[in-house]
């Protein structure tokens, strides 16, 4: 999937036709996926967050070590920051 994804990237600059699916189900997933996103965002506590973040990734716990969870906690800090710009 992703030798596909990565030939079509060179073809197309619009992000549906990257993916390979329609611009409404694009639409769909994005706003599905945005609401999720922020959920996770609004946590309020890093390390809650990055966990939430890690397991909406598709991570099982068993899979999430530390490397995984203080990247994730980075990643939460930067989004949070950001967003109060």
């Amino acid at each position: 999937m992703i030798n596909e994804v990565l030939e079509r990237a060179k073809k197309s600059k619009m992000i549906y036709e990257i993916l390979g699916i329609s611009r409404e189900e694009y639409d769909i997933l994005f706003r599905q996926y945005l609401e999720e996103f922020n959920s996770i965002i609004r946590t309020g506590r890093f390390v809650e967050a990055s966990i939430r973040l890690l397991r909406w990734l598709g991570f099982d716990d068993k899979e999430i070590d530390l490397e995984k969870l203080i990247k994730g906690v980075i990643v939460m800090k930067v989004l949070v920051r950001e967003r109060k710009r």
